[in-house]
């Protein structure tokens, strides 16, 4: 295909037994006009065979593979976005799937936009938290002030659900390959310093959060190096924004607590206090601290399933 309206990236790495599912969902969408790219960090089971057999299926994927494992999703999705030739970019990890009409209804968001600034276009998902049981419908909130919320807490949802216009990646750069996770909430505060940003009102996606995700199988140490990475590289708007600043110390703190290390997660709920002491969460959070790693998970997720709703 020589001029394909969306170029679809997906990174992959050791996800042989769900690339396909992935694939097949990206192939039965309504929205047919479309080149799919599939960037192969490094795999070390089949995924390699399992593509090949697709691509014998469907002449508009495309098989890259990386010769060494980058740690991360950033340099799969760069890789991926330099060789495309779409008007928009689609990205979908392997993990994920779409429903059949998630690129046509955000094409028609583009098409019908408000904002000649639009750059970007997510949509609801269903989040499936494999391992508690858990699944239900996250709504993505409309806020005025995009850069706010996204320095605080990247409230998008996963990068799964996102329509980018192709342009964006020209004007902001390409994913940072420094971090291992939070890719794609360094980006969104990036894109929101020049773009605004619309939302498919519809469940369009399954964002599924497995043990083997990489958020789930670094460290929480490494993911806190990075959360703090992005903190100390946008250092002069999280000075513009004190609370968005004590938000996102909250928020790590949740991390910590549910990964179970509470003493940390104490010390961040006590800086947020400090930055922010008149707001009533950070002493709720420090005070749910005291009720042990398993009620305070159950709180949390209560709490992201309560904001979805």
């Amino acid at each position: 295909m020589m001029n394909p309206i969306v170029s679809v990236i997906i990174p992959t790495y050791n996800c042989a037994h769900l690339i396909k599912r992935a694939v097949e969902s990206v192939l039965s969408q309504s929205f047919q006009d479309f080149e799919l790219i599939i960037v192969d960090d490094g795999s070390k089971d089949n995924t390699m065979k399992i593509v090949k057999e697709l691509i014998s299926r469907d002449n508009r994927i495309e098989y890259i593979r990386l010769n060494k494992n980058s740690g991360g999703a950033a340099k799969p999705k760069n890789t991926g976005i330099s060789n495309s030739k779409g008007k928009y970019i689609a990205i979908l990890d392997s993990d994920d799937e779409w429903y059949p009409t998630k690129i046509e209804k955000q094409i028609n968001i583009f098409k019908k936009r408000k904002s000649v600034n639009l750059g970007f276009v997510s949509c609801f998902a269903r989040h499936i938290y494999e391992e508690d049981g858990v699944s239900f419908l996250y709504k993505i909130p409309r806020h005025k002030n995009i850069l706010r919320h996204i320095l605080a807490r990247d409230y998008m949802g996963s990068g799964s659900g996102m329509l980018y216009m192709r342009e964006v990646f020209d004007k902001v750069g390409g994913f940072d390959e420094n971090l291992q996770s939070g890719q794609d909430s360094e980006m969104r505060i990036r894109l929101s310093q020049y773009y605004d940003f619309d939302i498919v009102e519809e469940e369009l996606f399954a964002y599924h959060l497995r043990k083997e995700s990489i958020s789930n199988v670094l460290d929480i140490g490494k993911r806190m190096e990075d959360i703090n990475y992005i903190i100390r590289k946008w250092n002069d708007l999280y000075k513009l924004y004190p609370q968005a600043h004590s938000d996102r110390l909250r928020f790590n703190g949740t991390s910590y607590m549910i990964a179970g290390k509470t003493k940390e997660a104490r010390r961040l709920f006590f800086r947020a206090i400090i930055i922010d002491p008149f707001y009533w969460r950070n002493y709720f959070y420090l005070l749910a601290s005291f009720l042990g790693q398993k009620i305070y998970k159950k709180i949390t997720i209560m709490r992201v399933k309560y904001i979805a709703l």
